[in-house]
Protein backbone atom coordinates (compact mmCIF):
# COMPACT_ATOMS: atom_id res chain seq x y z
CA UNK A 1 0.00 0.00 0.00
CA UNK A 2 2.52 2.44 0.89
CA UNK A 3 4.85 1.56 -2.21
CA UNK A 4 1.91 2.17 -4.22
CA UNK A 5 0.78 5.34 -2.83
CA UNK A 6 5.33 6.32 -3.10
CA UNK A 7 5.53 5.38 -6.81
CA UNK A 8 2.50 7.00 -7.72
CA UNK A 9 2.97 10.12 -5.84
CA UNK A 10 6.97 10.47 -6.74
CA UNK A 11 7.55 10.20 -2.69
CA UNK A 12 10.57 8.36 -1.24
CA UNK A 13 9.99 5.03 0.88
CA UNK A 14 12.35 3.74 3.19
CA UNK A 15 12.00 0.39 4.36
CA UNK A 16 13.74 -0.12 7.49
CA UNK A 17 15.37 -2.96 9.15
CA UNK A 18 15.78 -5.52 6.14
CA UNK A 19 17.82 -8.84 6.85
CA UNK A 20 19.67 -10.48 4.18
CA UNK A 21 16.97 -11.10 1.77
CA UNK A 22 14.74 -8.76 0.12
CA UNK A 23 10.65 -9.86 -1.33
CA UNK A 24 11.10 -11.22 -4.81
CA UNK A 25 7.75 -8.89 -4.98
CA UNK A 26 10.41 -5.82 -5.13
CA UNK A 27 12.55 -7.42 -8.03
CA UNK A 28 10.46 -5.02 -10.78
CA UNK A 29 10.80 -1.98 -8.99
CA UNK A 30 15.10 -2.89 -7.83
CA UNK A 31 15.14 -3.78 -11.68
CA UNK A 32 13.39 -0.81 -12.67
CA UNK A 33 11.52 -3.30 -15.10
CA UNK A 34 9.43 -0.06 -16.90
CA UNK A 35 7.05 0.07 -19.40
CA UNK A 36 6.23 2.93 -21.46
CA UNK A 37 2.63 3.77 -21.99
CA UNK A 38 1.93 7.24 -23.98
CA UNK A 39 3.56 9.15 -21.07
CA UNK A 40 2.95 7.39 -17.96
CA UNK A 41 5.59 4.76 -17.11
CA UNK A 42 4.34 1.35 -15.19
CA UNK A 43 5.86 -1.34 -12.95
CA UNK A 44 4.69 -4.44 -12.51
CA UNK A 45 4.51 -5.21 -8.72
CA UNK A 46 2.92 -8.58 -7.89
CA UNK A 47 0.81 -8.52 -10.58
CA UNK A 48 -0.57 -4.93 -10.30
CA UNK A 49 0.49 -2.66 -12.66
CA UNK A 50 1.13 0.58 -10.61
CA UNK A 51 2.05 3.96 -11.97
CA UNK A 52 5.79 4.69 -11.38
CA UNK A 53 6.82 8.83 -10.75
CA UNK A 54 10.29 10.24 -11.64
CA UNK A 55 10.84 11.70 -8.61
CA UNK A 56 10.13 7.96 -6.55
CA UNK A 57 12.95 6.75 -4.94
CA UNK A 58 13.91 4.12 -2.52
CA UNK A 59 15.99 3.38 -0.11
CA UNK A 60 16.19 0.12 2.40
CA UNK A 61 18.33 0.10 5.67
CA UNK A 62 19.54 -2.69 7.48
CA UNK A 63 20.74 -3.23 11.28
CA UNK A 64 23.15 -6.24 10.33
CA UNK A 65 26.98 -5.29 11.50
CA UNK A 66 28.38 -7.27 8.52
CA UNK A 67 25.29 -7.98 6.27
CA UNK A 68 25.98 -10.84 3.48
CA UNK A 69 23.55 -10.01 0.70
CA UNK A 70 23.08 -12.28 -2.27
CA UNK A 71 25.11 -11.01 -5.45
CA UNK A 72 21.90 -10.51 -6.98
CA UNK A 73 20.50 -8.15 -4.98
CA UNK A 74 24.46 -6.05 -4.97
CA UNK A 75 23.79 -5.69 -8.42
CA UNK A 76 20.43 -4.59 -8.48
CA UNK A 77 21.27 -2.10 -5.61
CA UNK A 78 24.16 0.65 -4.31
CA UNK A 79 25.32 -0.55 -0.91
CA UNK A 80 26.88 1.99 1.22
CA UNK A 81 28.27 0.99 4.33
CA UNK A 82 28.17 3.61 7.52
CA UNK A 83 30.57 1.55 9.71
CA UNK A 84 32.23 3.45 12.00
CA UNK A 85 36.01 1.65 12.44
Amino acid sequence: MFLKYCMESGLTLIIENIENEVDPMMDPVLERQVVIKGKTAFVNVGGTEMELAKEFRLFMTCRLANPSFSPELSAKTTIIDFTVT
